[in-house]
């Protein structure tokens, strides 16, 4: 039997089994198909009550959260101009006179300051004296702003609610002071909150599913199966109140999560359980009823639909199995030897066929397949041999950074008073981090360890150039102070990139131990003495390239022979496990105060593996460097 005549007989027999098929699983499926339409319908309609109402809630939740977050943030910033401004000997007229300005140009509308008593002297709003109090029962709702005075709590936040003086809604925000004792609360009218809620709420979507018509009636009950919200578009023919019955079945439905529907003459009721979607409402249910009418109308039009049809396809299908069955067979056994040899690596073969068909289709496939193929195979090559370069570029790039900065250790083989090692790991081929340390005269060593912004090949060069200008200003003498403000100029100027580098700089005096340093906005080394592990004192200012012409003071401190320094960069305290954990400063800290006795090659070590150890199979999200310098003093080790 030939191709053709398999096709024709294939193609014929599949019609009519298709055509009766159809007609009969259409005739006698339609009233299913629609009734679970409709009930799939009120489902999603149950369900759309049920989230809309959590979501409704959690809006005008996260909204206020959101205003009560930016008040925090407001109130600090008052905490601290008051702090300020008292301190310059600003008079108390004056700063009201500024916050009644602020109340003026922002959303706030009220802002109280008190001093160590509880005493509002200082407000926004001049006729009213007021004074905090910690009694309850005097001041229901100001009293939670006292542990803010006793320094029990740092801020305290209150949701919008109605004030004890007036009906007017408020929501309320205050921060402990920064400069002695006291409370800075900042009030803002909750009034657009109060109508949030109203056009978010749940009645308004019940009333207007109703009012549209497509649905009967709504009912939602909550888990104690008591109705909260219901509305329906009958007037004449009332639909009938809940029994005991129907809502001790409800409640079966809920507790096995379930959904189910019934018919009521021309109506339909569909009632599903309201999960973990509706919020407060969950273990509750809700019943929809729909209208049946217009699914009795489909079903007798999908029959006589059917049946007209299935008629005209199976009788053009079967005119189009005998045109089809000549028009296929002829290309086949072409197409077949085309795509074998194909098949066994041949990509120069083209198989030439035009018929406007889907052999046709799949002919021209095989044809643009080999061309792509063959382009594929060309720009892999490509690629491969570009991505190669890359890494070899990149290698040579991490070898020359890397010879940048001091690796010989110990640097100093002939100096007995000190002890000196560092180390840097950089996430990616190249980093942004570096440290550095050199004589700048026979007694005086300096040191420093910086964080370049970024990471990656621009970050690299950032710091090369740093490195270079640091070196070079260093070399010009001065206190750390004045190095860093040197430095910040030179990096400021013709920085259009818009890079900065945090920078610790320091010079020990190894006769001394005295240590004059200047951090620009670098993490605080740690002090390692005799007595424990403690962050040296911030002196200094802001990250270098930022700002031209800052300022940078100097702090001292001094090494007694035994203690040591340990400056590091943002990549250890800042490195994560697989669960976004951070390594944190306590951990660096409990793990300097085990090791402090430690040679700086140990420690700086031991330290590295404990991170990685920490971070497990987490990729290293940071450069990581760190410096430790050990003091011995004029004494030989």
């Amino acid at each position: 039997m030939t191709i053709k005549t398999q096709t024709l007989l294939m193609v014929t027999l599949l019609l009519v089994i298709a055509v009766l098929a159809t007609a009969g699983v259409m005739v006698l499926g339609s009233r299913r198909a629609l009734f679970a339409e409709s009930e799939t319908q009120g489902l999603v309609i149950a369900r759309l009550l049920a989230r809309s109402a959590a979501f409704g809630a959690q809006v005008t939740s996260d909204f206020e959260k959101a205003i009560g977050e930016q008040m925090i943030v407001e109130a600090t910033i008052a905490a601290h101009l008051v702090a300020l401004g008292e301190a310059a000997g600003v008079g108390a007229k004056e700063i009201n006179r500024r916050l009644r300005q602020i109340a003026d140009d922002t959303v706030l509308d009220e802002i109280w300051i008190t001093d160590e008593k509880g005493h509002a002297y200082l407000r926004n709003i001049a006729e009213v004296d007021f004074t905090f109090s910690p009694d309850r029962e005097r001041q229901p709702q100001a009293y939670a702003f006292w542990p803010l005075l006793t320094g029990k709590n740092k801020t305290v936040v209150q949701e919008a609610r109605q004030r004890e003086v007036d009906t007017e809604v408020y929501k309320y925000v205050g921060v402990a002071g920064v400069d002695k004792p006291r409370i800075v609360q900042v009030g803002y009218h909750a009034t657009m909150l109060r109508q949030l809620r109203q056009r978010m709420g749940l009645t308004r979507l019940v009333n207007q599913l109703v009012s549209e018509g497509s649905v009967v009636a709504i009912r939602v009950l909550d888990k104690s199966m008591i109705t909260v919200d219901y509305a329906e578009r009958l007037r004449d023919n009332k639909l009938p109140e809940p029994t005991e019955t129907d809502l001790a079945d409800w409640r079966k439905l809920v507790s096995e999560g379930r959904t189910d529907s019934s018919m009521e003459g021309s109506l339909l009721n569909v009632v599903a359980p309201i999960g973990e979607e509706g919020g407060e409402l969950k273990g509750g249910a809700i019943l929809v009823t729909l209208p049946t009418d217009h699914v009795q109308a489909a079903i007798q039009n999908r029959i006589r639909l059917a049946m007209v049809v299935s008629g005209l396809v199976l009788l053009l299908g079967s005119m189009i199995a005998i045109f089809g069955a000549k028009t296929i067979s002829r290309p086949i056994a072409e197409l077949t030897e085309m795509t074998r040899r194909i098949a066994g690596g041949d990509f120069t073969q083209r198989i030439a066929i035009s018929a406007r068909n889907e052999i046709g289709t799949l002919a021209a496939s095989f044809n643009e397949m080999t061309r792509r193929l063959n382009e594929s195979i060309e720009h892999l090559k490509e690629t491969t041999a570009a991505k190669e370069r890359i890494e070899r570029e990149l290698q040579i790039a991490h070898e020359i950074q890397m010879s940048m900065v001091p690796k010989i250790f110990p640097p100093f083989p002939d100096r007995s008073e000190f002890d000196i090692f560092a180390a840097l790991v950089p996430a990616r081929e190249v980093g942004g981090d570096l440290y550095d340390f050199f004589f700048i005269d026979d007694d005086h060593l300096c040191f420093a360890v910086a964080d370049v912004s970024g990471k990656g090949v621009p970050a690299s060069l950032f710091m090369a150039v740093t490195k270079t200008l640091f070196r070079a200003t260093a070399g010009n003498r001065g206190t750390p102070g004045e190095i860093l403000a040197r430095l910040n100029t030179d990096i400021c100027r013709d920085n259009e990139s818009c890079m900065f580098v945090t920078f610790f700089c320091g010079i020990l005096n190894i006769r001394t131990g005295q240590v004059d340093y200047s951090n620009g906005g670098h993490n605080l080394p740690y002090y390692l003495h005799r007595d424990g592990v403690s962050p040296l004192e911030n002196f200094g200012g802001r990250a270098l390239g930022l700002v031209e012409q800052s300022p940078y003071a100097s702090g001292r401190m001094v090494l007694r022979p035994g203690e040591a320094l340990l400056l590091y960069t943002d990549g250890v305290t800042e490195a994560m496990d697989l669960s976004k954990t951070l390594y944190s400063d306590e951990r660096l800290e409990q793990f300097l105060g085990t090791n402090r006795g430690s040679a700086a090659r140990q420690i700086i070590g031991d330290l590295i593996s404990d991170v990685r150890h920490f971070a497990g199979d987490a990729p290293q999200s940071d450069d990581i460097t760190i410096l430790a310098l050990h003091y011995f003093g004029t004494t030989k080790k």
